[in-house]
């Protein structure tokens, strides 16, 4: 036995003062009704009596109880179960890291998971302590280290399978951070999971030192089987002045087995349009077209839905769709050649992603009201407008219109108007007499040439230029391609909201060849595109992605705030005034999103369509000691610490033990037994 704070034994002194009470001479006297004393002769009074312990049993009461609070307050210990809680392995630090991503719903995976983390739970020591981190692309601390099993078990009860896509990066490095705070040697996380092989690349540079350990739970099932829907495609076209669209779903069987027959459901505004049947073979891919419809109104909800199977949440994919907006441009030419413009507008005829509506007028008609209807503005070998002066294309341009340069024998350029052109025209460059000029750089990282960055994605080398405009350009301009030579072949300059682009050679067939090479109508889209500021309609986005609510409502004049309305029902308030992340909205559910105007009290609101990330769908999983040696460098769980390391302080066995609270509690009993005895014993006295 040893004591924490032995100076506190210094009171057992107090057990002298029982023993002083009982010592005290006690005398009865009785009151005897006497005649007048005036003849008695006073005698003094002796006691012979000696003082003497008349109750052992009540004195040795009163001692026990000081001496057990005395000792009490010393803070009793034994070493013996200092010695006996390190052979036991000492205290445990556990973080359990319970995977609730969207292909746990397959089948019973999610019970089985939960049912083995309550078993760890239920497993915890007296001294244990355990942290609860649910997690999908990212993890989250649910419930933080306690020794309280009754709490993790609720917390556990209350997680539900969510619809990220699973990550075990984050989850991994949350649990080493909680282990490497904690103070007990014995620190463990336990991963329960289907080891899902999307989830894990090798490259997440998580590394637990030694002393930690990770065990692992697979919940995995072999041979699985599941049909997802991982995306739709739509193609548009035009009828008797209105559209019509074509879904096309894409079809992915994951398992094993050959499906055949398999129902797929076009729905529009909750009515069942189509159903076709399709067949796809194991670990196969196909796709279902349905019939034509007419799309005549913005916000129309969508789904496509494909057969039943233990992994429900991917046989559905949504979407919302919109008639497409037309992007509105003209092209301004010289006026003395009827075929000047006819390439570009021929090439700008053709597609659908956007439709493309153009007018031709020469520099003399055009005029300043039609710049406020256009997107684009194509100067095509032209002298410079004069209802473009004055600062109206200016203004244009900050406005965010788009304004691309075309350069021949009629381009003219105002001292005036400099600052709109990225660059200064010099002389025509003649190459006709020897080897033609060609496109010998272009700047793949802009996205006008984005898309010809992969391999036979196009061959500008093969366009012959056979004379150019000299180019000038200012320090932040910015070049886009170049001829062989290294002369400007294009440039950009940015003012205000707009773009302009100058092509210092024509498109047509007079100065060059390129109006007659395969890249020429994917250039125009490109370039007409960038300046238009077009983005395509976005019939979907996946969990995960974040969405600024702020932006989107400024690009329709909207400045009130919203409500958005979660899949789940949740109703989330979000400001407009875009401080911090107001505004940003992450998608975290899959299924549609309704967003409305807190000023709009009635119409339709707009529609967000939500989907499951395609990885999702692919539940073949990873051999668990992989992970385990990427993370610990051992393909099984270390072993615990020696029992040496395990040795508690004084303190800790003390705090564990907690004898002073049974010592306590005892004195204060056996002061309550002597109260009540002493009374008792004084009550009987009273009447001897």
């Amino acid at each position: 036995m040893a004591f924490l704070t032995p100076l506190f034994l210094a009171g057992l002194g107090a057990i002298a003062i029982p023993v002083l009470i009982h010592l005290i001479q006690r005398e009865k006297k009785h009151v005897v009704e006497f005649p007048s004393l005036m003849f008695v002769r006073r005698i003094p009074y002796q006691s012979v009596r000696r003082r003497r312990i008349r109750h052992w049993a009540l004195l040795l009461l009163r001692a026990a109880a000081i001496a057990l609070i005395v000792a009490a307050f010393a803070r009793p210990f034994t070493r013996q179960g200092t010695l006996a809680a390190a052979v036991g392995g000492g205290a445990r630090e556990i973080v359990i890291l319970l995977d609730q991503s969207a292909s746990m719903g397959y089948g019973d995976h999610w019970t089985r998971a939960r049912d083995a983390a309550r078993t760890i739970v239920r497993g915890l020591g007296a001294d244990d302590r355990a942290t609860l981190v649910l997690f999908n692309k990212n993890a989250e601390e649910n419930m933080r280290a306690t020794a309280d099993r009754t709490r993790l078990e609720a917390a556990i009860d209350a997680a539900k399978v969510g619809s990220g896509a699973t990550r075990y990066g984050p989850a991994l490095k949350l649990a080493e951070s909680i282990l490497s705070r904690s103070p007990i040697k014995r620190r463990e996380a336990v991963l329960i999971s289907d080891f899902q092989r999307s989830g894990w690349t090798g490259s997440e540079e998580v590394r637990f030192p030694e002393g930690m350990t990770v065990t692992t739970v697979s919940v995995a099932s072999p041979g699985t089987v599941n049909l997802a829907v991982p995306s739709v495609a739509f193609a548009r076209a035009s009828f008797s002045g209105q559209e019509r669209l074509t879904v096309t779903a894409g079809l992915s069987n994951k398992g094993d087995q050959a499906l055949k027959d398999v129902p797929v459901t076009l729905t529009i505004d909750g009515h069942e349009i189509q159903t076709e049947k399709a067949t796809i073979g194991a670990h196969a891919s196909g796709s279902v077209s349905f019939t034509q419809f007419t799309l005549s109104s913005p916000n129309v909800r969508g789904s496509v839905r494909a057969g039943t199977d233990p992994l429900p949440a991917d046989n559905t994919f949504n979407f919302v769709l919109a008639p497409s907006e037309p992007v509105s441009l003209v092209i301004v030419d010289s006026g003395d050649r009827a075929a000047s413009s006819l390439f570009l507008a021929k090439a700008l005829s053709i597609g659908t992603t956007p439709v493309f509506q153009v007018d031709v007028t020469s520099a003399s008609r055009l005029t300043p009201a039609a710049l406020d209807k256009r997107a684009v503005v194509i100067l095509n070998d032209t002298t410079f407008p004069p209802a473009a002066g004055g600062g109206v294309l200016k203004r244009y341009l900050d406005r965010g219109g788009g304004l691309l340069v075309v350069s021949g024998d009629h381009a003219t350029w105002p001292q005036g108007e400099a600052e709109l052109l990225p660059g200064r025209f010099g002389a025509t460059v003649d190459r006709t007499s020897g080897r033609s000029a060609s496109l010998g750089y272009l700047d793949y990282s802009h996205p006008v040439f984005e898309v010809f960055k992969a391999p036979r994605s196009g061959d500008f080398t093969a366009a012959h230029i056979f004379r150019y405009r000299a180019l000038q350009t200012a320090p932040g301009d910015r070049v886009l391609a170049r001829f062989d030579d290294g002369a400007v072949a294009a440039a950009e300059r940015k003012i205000g909201g707009g773009r302009s682009i100058v092509w210092t050679s024509t498109l047509d067939d007079s100065w060059t060849d390129i109006a007659v090479k395969p890249v020429f109508l994917p250039l125009v889209h490109q370039l007409v595109r960038y300046l238009a500021h077009y983005e395509p309609p976005t019939s979907w986005l996946t969990v995960g992605q974040v969405l600024d609510l702020t932006a989107r409502a400024k690009g329709r004049g909207d400045h009130s705030d919203r409500i958005v309305v979660t899949p789940s029902g949740e109703r989330i308030s979000q400001s407009n005034a875009g401080e911090g992340n107001e505004g940003l909205l992450e998608l975290n559910e899959q299924g549609i999103y309704e967003i409305r105007s807190a000023a709009a009290a009635s119409g339709r609101p707009e529609a967000i369509a939500v989907n499951l990330d395609p990885a999702e769908s692919d539940l073949s999983a990873i051999d668990p000691r992989e992970l385990v040696a990427s993370v610990t460098g051992h393909a099984t769980p270390t072993a615990a610490p020696p029992v040496e390391s395990q040795e508690m302080t004084r303190e800790e066995s003390e705090r564990r033990q907690s004898l002073w609270w049974y010592l306590l509690m005892t004195g204060l009993l056996l002061l309550g037994a002597e109260t009540v005895i002493a009374n008792h014993l004084s009550r009987k006295e009273k009447f001897l």
